[in-house]
């Protein structure tokens, strides 16, 4: 029997339904001789995993699955392990379909899920051919709500924007919208008629009814938060194969996207919903970029121009 510990910082909407999928895959493991330890962190649990990997006495883990992305863009965080993990997006295809593969980055991070971003407004907010561009308010420095100001829902949209039209733009967008703490608190500003603009995950934007309030797919694509699947050599490769073909089992592939409207990144998986001939293209900071981001250099913007509400 081999121990296998992995830390777990999904996208959290689900959570609940989620926490009974880990018991049954782990029980299904046991039949295989692996031993699956799950430490969940995010929501609910204190801090985020990038919090806690932070510190440097923190103990690293065999298996990572993180929609806290700052694990892997933040090179103080990702340089503690990086050089230590399995190629397991070279072993295992991802869905060519849904702008997947852009969520590819390198051979060690397998994309798992990702949750598009899409505009959620009311009144003239959202045009009558609902044709709205994400860069084009960002110039016009209108006043758009969305969050979550301490996760990565937030922080993807200000690098998104900050690789299209450089770091001026990510201080436009950051000193003009109002940032919320969770991005269903961006949803509920709509809804309540703070704001008449926000950039919520689709799963909210769907419950638009057309006429009060309406959806719309981002024109120059929807920003999406992608989560990834890692594995470090202190396993086999093969027991990290097994623990993810688990995870990305139909029965759970199907879950995400029918229960949460999420992207599953698993080839054959449904497609998420949305209004037939409305979807579009999804959008997120390259590899190349976040390369080159310096983590102090983000921040120093991010910390500096946002208004958190």
């Amino acid at each position: 029997m081999i121990t296998i510990q992995l830390y777990w910082n999904n996208i959290c909407i689900l959570h609940r339904q989620e926490l009974a999928f880990l018991e049954q895959m782990k029980a299904d493991l046991k039949k295989k001789d692996i031993d699956l330890s799950v430490t969940c962190f995010g929501l609910g649990y204190g801090r985020h995993l990038s919090d806690y990997l932070r510190e440097p006495d923190s103990t690293l883990p065999d298996m990572v699955v993180s929609a806290d992305l700052e694990v892997f863009e933040d090179s103080r965080i990702f340089g503690r392990f990086r050089e230590s993990l399995h190629p397991l997006a070279r072993r295992l295809p991802v869905k060519q379909e849904e702008g997947v593969p852009l969520l590819l980055r390198g051979d060690f991070l397998l994309p798992y899920l990702a949750i598009p971003l899409v505009f959620y407004g009311t009144g003239e907010s959202i045009p009558e051919n609902g044709s709205l561009s994400l860069d084009e308010l960002v110039s016009e420095r209108f006043p758009l709500t969305f969050g979550g100001i301490h996760n990565s829902a937030a922080k993807t949209v200000v690098k998104t924007v900050w690789e299209t039209g450089g770091a001026d733009a990510a201080k436009r967008l950051l000193s003009a919208s109002s940032l919320t703490g969770m991005p269903i608190e961006a949803y509920q500003r709509v809804r309540n008629g703070m704001n008449s603009l926000a950039l919520v995950p689709s799963v909210y934007a769907l419950r638009a009814d057309g006429n009060q309030s309406k959806a719309a797919w981002p024109a120059d694509g929807a920003v999406v938060v992608p989560s990834y699947l890692c594995a470090a050599d202190t396993i086999p490769e093969e027991a990290a194969i097994a623990v993810a073909e688990a995870l990305r089992s139909p029965l759970i592939s199907r879950f995400y996207v029918e229960n949460g409207c999420l992207i599953s990144c698993t080839p054959g998986s449904p497609e998420a919903p949305w209004p037939e001939g409305q979807k579009g293209d999804i959008r997120l900071p390259s590899a190349e970029f976040l390369d080159k981001l310096e983590p102090e250099e983000f921040y120093a913007v991010y910390d500096s121009c946002r208004r958190e509400i």
